[in-house]
C-alpha cells in the first residue's frame, strides 16, 4: 500500500483509534499513554493537551462533516473554559487548536468563536510590557520558574489566537512577543533555543542552540505562521528555521546522537509537527517546492516506522512521564499533528 491509499488507510485508523480512546475515557480528556500500557493517564481539565483532543473531533468533523462529530467536538471544546484563568502561556495552546479551529473550520459556530475570544482576552492581560511578550507562566506545572522563562513551543497558536481574536491591542502584543522570541531565542543560522530564563531583563541561555529536535519544530511552526500573518518580512528567518531542521533531522530517520552505546529514542512528533511548518510555509512561499517534498518524506518515513495504518495508535511523543522519566507515549498533541499532515498531503 502507498501513497495516498496509505495515507487514507491512516485517516480512518486514527478515527477509529479515536473512538477507542473515548470509549476508554468517558468524560475525562486523555493526556497520555506510554507505549507498554494498556490505560489512559487522563484529567478533569485537559492541561495543556486538553484543546488537541477536542481539535482532534474538530478535524474529524470537518473531514467527515457528520452532526455527530460535530457535537463531541463543541462538548469537547466547551469543557476547556476551565483553563481560561490558567495563568500560562499554553492556554494558546488549549484554545487556538481546541477553539478557534471549530470556528475557523464552522464559521458560524458562536460558542468556539465566544471560547477563542475570551482566551485571547485572558491571555492579552497577562502580557508583561517590560519583556515585550509573554513567559511561559507558573500554570500548568511551571511554577515559578515559568514566570522567568521565555519558551518557543506555544508561539504559533499564541500568534494565530491573539491576531484572530485579541484585537488591535492583542495583535499588538503578538507581533511583539513574535519579536521578542527572534531576539533571544532565534540564532542567525536558523538554529533556535528551546527556553531563556530571564533575569533583570537579560537572557540567559539555558540549552545549544537547535539541540532539542521539538524546539526546533515549535520554532518552524511558529515562523510559518509568522509569515501567514506578516508576510516577507518573516521569509528569511522561517526558510533558515527550516533548513537547519532539514539539515540536521530531515532524513528518513532522525539523526539521534549517540552518547556510548545508548540511543535517545526517536521523537516523531518533531517530525510531523515540523512537517506541518513546512506544508504550510511552502503555501506562503511560491516556488519553495523543497518545503514539500521535505515535509511528504517525513510524514511518509513516520508512516513506515510504525503500525498506524492498522492500528491509528502514533506512539512517538517523547514525552516526561516522571520526575526522571522520559518516554514514548500516545498523545493527543502528536496524533493531531499526524492527521493535520495527513490532511494536508
Amino acid at each position: 500500500m502507498q501513497g495516498k491509499n496509505l495515507q487514507q488507510t491512516a485517516i480512518h485508523a486514527i478515527f477509529k483509534r479515536m473512538d477507542e480512546i473515548a470509549a476508554q475515557c468517558g468524560d475525562r480528556f486523555p493526556l497520555f499513554r506510554p507505549g507498554t500500557a494498556a490505560q489512559w493517564t487522563l484529567s478533569r481539565r485537559g492541561s495543556w493537551l486538553g484543546g488537541f483532543w477536542a481539535g482532534l473531533w474538530w478535524r474529524r468533523a470537518a473531514y467527515t462533516r457528520g452532526a455527530d462529530d460535530r457535537a463531541l467536538a463543541e462538548a469537547w471544546s466547551a469543557q476547556l473554559q476551565l483553563l481560561l484563568r490558567e495563568p500560562s502561556i499554553n492556554r494558546s495552546f488549549v484554545f487556538w487548536y481546541g477553539a478557534a479551529i471549530g470556528h475557523q473550520k464552522f464559521g458560524k459556530n458562536h460558542m468556539s468563536q465566544q471560547l477563542a475570544g475570551h482566551a485571547a482576552l485572558a491571555i492579552s492581560a497577562s502580557f508583561d510590557p517590560a519583556l515585550g511578550g509573554w513567559t511561559s507562566g507558573s500554570g500548568m506545572g511551571a511554577g515559578e520558574p515559568g514566570t522567568r522563562t521565555l519558551n518557543v513551543d506555544a508561539l504559533a497558536p499564541t500568534l494565530a489566537l491573539l491576531q484572530g481574536y485579541g484585537g488591535p491591542k492583542g495583535s499588538t502584543q503578538a507581533h511583539q512577543h513574535l519579536q521578542t522570541c527572534l531576539r533571544h531565542l532565534a540564532t542567525d543560522h536558523g538554529a533556535w533555543r528551546t527556553n531563556v530564563v530571564l533575569d533583570a531583563g537579560d537572557g540567559v541561555q539555558q540549552e545549544e542552540a537547535g539541540s532539542w529536535p521539538r524546539g526546533q519544530a515549535w520554532a518552524m511552526l511558529g515562523m510559518a505562521e509568522a509569515v501567514r500573518l506578516y508576510g516577507e518580512a518573516y521569509r528569511h528567518p522561517a526558510l533558515q528555521a527550516c533548513a537547519y531542521w532539514t539539515e540536521r533531522w530531515g532524513g528518513s530517520r532522525q539523526n539521534a546522537e549517540i552518547t556510548g552505546s545508548h540511543v535517545p529514542p526517536q521523537d516523531l512528533s518533531a517530525q510531523v509537527i515540523s512537517a506541518i511548518a513546512m506544508l504550510n510555509l511552502s503555501q506562503f512561499i511560491p516556488g519553495q517546492h523543497w518545503l514539500y517534498q521535505q515535509a511528504h518524506t517525513q510524514v511518509s518515513s513516520v508512516l513506515d516506522a510504525s503500525n498506524i495504518a492498522e492500528t491509528g495508535q502514533f506512539v512517538g511523543h517523547l514525552y516526561r512521564v516522571g520526575p526522571d522519566d522520559e518516554q514514548l507515549v500516545e498523545s493527543a498533541c502528536a496524533t493531531f499533528f499526524l492527521l493535520e499532515s495527513l490532511l494536508s498531503l
